[in-house]
């Protein structure tokens, strides 16, 4: 095979012996070629230390963007060369966002959601636009949009990091997030949705969000509706390990008991998406307690262990996940007339998952990356 890049773009994909003829200037030998993988849920002002939000409490907002930028660069060495953020303090995603795209920084293309939209100490609330009742929740909506969030992410229940919350619980109200949906879909963005219950994801699907966020209680039924509307489930498997790791030396923390608990929920969770058809993408929530950026390999074992095929797992990092994004025209394919955005793999990732480990090149833009 030979796949020709010209200014950025792919310009032919061919096989036979018209590709064995052309002259080569990068040769792959024994590799499978494939589009960047996207990492659709990561946190890159979080370092994944123990306490991540009190670091960037500590430090200056120029500070925490640099390293932010540092964390991208682990997305994209690792041959994830699309994430989207779901929450960053002071919607630092946006300007790094930003920066990468104009070429002063270097990283993956970046889809910001800036901060967060949660109730007033809800889960996660150092990442969040913190907001109670609809008036302030469509005004909040507004203005990460105005800052230049390419996504909403909304916090509508409790979650595993947190000492005194449950992640069945709700927190945004519905008439909150039926606002919060209407303003982002006027204003053309997608709404991923923090949610593990299923009465907390079906009203969810009530006012129409497009991706639910761990969804790590999800039953047939609901999983079923999902198929239905189009809502894709983004499972972050491995940050429940992580998190569990990360309080390991804490016994008797809640916060490791109830990552412990979730995990196999997850994975069941996850078996049951995949069984009623609902579109499952990888996403990482990297930056969490113990769950460093570039992690989607481990996403991708674990969504194997709940069941899915490694083809599917690798549907599941690329075109599944452009269509999450809202870049599928432009991403999760390798095709002609796509930006150059590709990833090399010493291995077959479609038989055995784990070769995404063995990266042996990494192009963004028709660029090759140095230090993959």
């Amino acid at each position: 095979m030979a796949v020709t890049v010209e200014d950025g773009v792919i310009v032919s994909v061919e096989t036979g012996p018209g590709a064995a003829g052309r002259p080569v200037d990068v040769d792959l030998g024994d590799c499978t070629l494939l589009p960047g993988l996207i990492d659709t849920h990561t946190h890159l002002v979080w370092d994944a230390s123990a306490a991540p939000q009190d670091r960037v409490a500590l430090e200056t907002p120029e500070r925490t963007v640099l390293r932010a930028a540092a964390h991208a660069m682990r997305h994209l060495r690792a041959g994830e060369t699309t994430v989207r953020d779901l929450g960053a303090t002071g919607a630092l995603s946006v300007p790094l966002a930003q920066a990468i795209a104009d070429g002063d920084v270097p990283g993956p293309r970046v889809v910001p959601s800036g901060r967060a939209i949660a109730m007033t100490g809800g889960h996660g609330w150092s990442l969040c636009h913190e907001a109670d009742g609809p008036d302030a929740v469509r005004a909040a909506v507004r203005s990460e949009i105005k800052g230049g969030a390419r996504a909403i992410k909304l916090i509508a229940s409790g979650g595993v990091y947190g000492e005194h919350e449950r992640p069945e619980e709700p927190q945004l109200s519905r008439a909150e997030v039926e606002v919060a949906v209407e303003e982002a879909h006027k204003a053309g963005c997608r709404v991923a949705a923090h949610a593990y219950s299923p009465e907390v994801i079906g009203m969810l699907l009530d006012v129409g969000v497009d991706s639910i966020e761990h969804g790590s209680l999800l039953d047939a039924p609901t999983a079923e509706r999902m198929r239905e509307q189009g809502v894709a489930l983004v499972p972050t498997l491995c940050v429940f390990d992580a998190i569990h790791g990360a309080y390991a030396d804490r016994p008797g923390s809640p916060i490791a008991a109830k990552a412990a608990e979730i995990r196999s929920k997850a994975l069941a969770a996850c078996r049951v998406a995949a069984e009623n058809g609902v579109t499952i993408a990888v996403g990482t929530d990297s930056g969490a307690p113990g769950n460093p950026h570039g992690s989607v390999a481990q996403e991708m074992r674990l969504m194997v262990e709940a069941g899915l095929s490694p083809a599917e797992a690798l549907h599941a990092a690329t075109g599944a996940a452009a269509e999450v994004v809202r870049l599928a025209d432009t991403a999760g394919r390798l095709a002609k007339g796509r930006p150059a955005d590709l990833v090399a793999y010493r291995g077959d990732p479609a038989a055995e998952v784990e070769a995404v480990r063995d990266v042996a090149l990494v192009m963004l833009g028709g660029r090759v990356l140095d230090d993959a």
